[in-house]
């Protein structure tokens, strides 16, 4: 009834040996946002620049660059560095400049450094050591954009300190 015939191959299909010998190029990593923050635990002190499309929480130590979707630098927190952020909640101490849209500094937050905003909002008791510079709206730039700015000086500046 079933008789073994060969088959003969087909000039457009590959045999199975040489699929499994032909190099396959490495899949490209795909990015994903979990939702979930980095976070930069207390005990921990990073030295170096930090960049994510993410969130990130810093309770520790971070000296240098940060740009994120979103920062908060808790109570106890302390940057050494500039930010580029969309979103920037300031609780502990940052010395350096900040990019973002949106700025908040709670009432236990030190800042030595210019903030560039959208919109600024300080509680009482939050200290700012520094400039405050309204941005147009906009995509925060890339670090390396803004240090050869040169529009970025003819805005109008203003010193805050709140006590």
């Amino acid at each position: 009834m079933f008789k073994n015939k060969p088959v003969p191959p087909s000039p457009n299909v590959t045999p199975m040996a040489s699929l499994a010998a032909a190099p396959r190029p490495a899949p490209k990593p795909v990015p994903k946002q979990s939702g979930v923050p980095s976070i930069v635990s207390a005990e921990m002190t990073i030295r170096g620049d930090l960049k994510s499309p993410g969130d990130l929480q810093i309770e520790g130590a971070v000296i240098g660059e940060i740009e994120v979707g979103k920062l908060v630098i808790a109570e106890g927190g302390r940057v050494e560095g500039n930010i580029i952020a969309q979103n920037v909640k300031i609780c502990g101490i940052l010395s350096g400049s900040v990019h973002a849209g949106m700025v908040t500094l709670t009432a236990t937050a030190r800042v030595v450094g210019d903030i560039h905003h959208e919109l600024l909002a300080i509680e009482t008791g939050g200290q700012l050591e520094g400039m405050s510079r309204r941005i147009q709206s906009e995509e925060p730039k890339p670090m390396a954009e803004i240090e050869h700015d040169p529009a970025a000086n003819d805005s109008e500046s203003y010193e805050s300190s709140v006590v």
